[in-house]
């Protein structure tokens, strides 16, 4: 059974597949297990969606799912203010005073780096935390061993990203046991076209390892 995202308490795993472009997609992957489904607001990218697709497909999940905007460098009178207050992920060089001006949950997407890892989680405002590698989408991982120790320190709710597959995630939830993991490009047939089985595939190798 899933749980909610917007809950940040222990409990299994959570899940939020990113990149999904239609709401059939969306309430498969939700089907099979997800706890959020991310839309990519930021321009070129293959996964792209407008912000009025993305609000579609979320007035069609059920409550305990929420749907993400993923905004990279996004203007914030065009794009990210109109946005709240949804939940709202970070993905590029935004600074703290945009998050200071966001009115709904943040979550603040970087690459593995010990400096700004620390930085960020100590930052109020900062809803979630995620890691991922620094080609954001390209299905690479990062030094899980490094990040292993730093691990241990962090206060907010990590969300584990970058180079996660059906056959990986499993080990790296039993070695950094993160609050959620993210996925977007390793479910996917090709770019931008999410694969549902993949997609089953990938939510049943992490609750086999919440098992």
């Amino acid at each position: 059974m899933s749980t909610s995202w917007s809950q940040s308490g222990t409990g299994p795993t959570r899940i939020k597949i990113c990149g999904i472009s239609d709401t059939g997609t969306a309430l498969a992957a939700v089907e099979a297990g997800a706890d959020a489904i991310g839309c990519v607001l930021a321009p070129n990218s293959p996964r792209t969606v407008s912000p009025g697709i993305a609000i579609e497909i979320a007035s069609n999940l059920p409550g305990h799912v929420e749907l993400v905007g993923v905004f990279v460098n996004g203007d914030l009178d065009q794009a990210l203010l109109p946005w709240q207050p949804r939940w709202t992920q970070l993905h590029g060089q935004e600074d703290l005073s945009i998050v200071e001006q966001l009115s709904g949950p943040v979550i603040r997407a970087i690459a593995f780096d010990e400096d700004l890892i620390r930085r960020w989680d100590a930052t109020p405002g900062v809803d979630r935390l995620l890691v991922d590698n620094h080609q954001p989408g390209s299905g690479h991982s990062f030094d899980h061993d490094a990040f292993a120790e730093l691990r241990e320190s962090l206060q907010t709710p990590l969300v584990l990203a970058g180079g996660l597959t059906p056959d990986t995630v499993g080990n790296a939830i039993r070695q950094l046991r993160p609050w959620a993991v993210d996925v977007s490009s390793a479910v996917e047939s090709s770019p931008g076209v999410k694969d549902i089985g993949l997609i089953r595939e990938f939510c049943a190798a992490v609750r086999n390892a919440d098992g």
